[in-house]
């Protein structure tokens, strides 16, 4: 086990909220924030799949200097993106706690990452 301290803040949480005699079930994800940070956190560093669904650009556009034509192809690299330096702090890392009040919307709708 590399963080055993994180794995000891998740049972902590999980006996506090849940208890030992029962299994978590999906309404009490809401109440149990620090497993929500692991998820998070996990996915950030192993994605499901390292590249989004491909995209087709409907028009040319200049991303950051370079022009994309139109009718190209683009696939999001959602790995690279979870391990950027410019974005996140100590990337490869392990640490649920950058989510803990963080305001990043992993919902993708937060367009500067």
């Amino acid at each position: 086990l590399r963080k055993p301290e994180i794995m000891r803040k998740a049972r902590a949480e999980l006996d506090d909220v849940i208890g030992r005699r029962r299994v978590v079930d999906e309404a009490d994800v809401a109440r149990l924030p620090y497993l929500r940070c692991m998820v998070k956190e996990t996915l950030r560093l192993h994605p499901s799949v390292p590249f989004l669904i491909p995209r087709r650009v409907e028009q040319e556009v200049d991303v950051c200097g370079y022009i994309v034509p139109k009718n190209s192809q683009v696939l999001v690299n959602a790995w690279a993106i979870g391990r950027d330096a410019r974005t996140w702090v100590d990337p490869l890392e392990f640490k649920p706690e950058r989510f803990v009040g963080s305001e990043v919307d992993v919902r993708g709708r937060d367009f500067e990452l």
